[in-house]
């Protein structure tokens, strides 16, 4: 259950969008060599966010909440045990399960239902979850 509109300028990531976040994680954990991605993954996955969109100004939010979700959501729900319901699903479709953005009528994949988050684009950061410094 929503519990209310999403901050002004914030809509559903497309499924192109939500494609090149993919593409753009693989590259930056190449170019890091992992170890790099994953301190960055660290240090903003309560902000709702992975190295890749930060870097695109996406954001997961909770479908109940309609805020970023934690550190905990990001890392053991949405990663782990998300992760390896979407693995044998994915697995067992043979690939198909990937694209499930782009036939569902919210954008979401299978990683994004079980955990019941949202990818939403966030040009302006309507959290404020940004460090000022940077």
């Amino acid at each position: 259950m929503q519990t209310g509109p999403l901050p002004h300028g914030c809509a559903t990531v497309s499924p192109w969008g939500r494609l090149g976040a993919y593409f753009l994680e693989g590259i930056l954990g190449i170019v890091t060599l992992g170890i790099g991605w994953l301190i960055w993954a660290a240090m903003i996955a309560g902000t709702g966010q992975t190295p890749a969109k930060r870097l695109l100004k996406q954001r997961v939010i909770g479908a109940d909440t309609l805020s970023p979700v934690s550190f905990g959501k990001m890392f053991f729900l949405r990663g782990l045990v998300a992760g390896f319901v979407a693995g044998f699903a994915i697995s067992f479709t043979l690939g198909i399960l990937l694209f499930m953005p782009f036939w569902d009528k919210r954008n979401q994949n299978i990683w994004d239902k079980v955990s019941n988050t949202y990818v939403v684009s966030d040009p302006n950061d309507a959290w404020g979850t940004k460090p000022t410094g940077i």
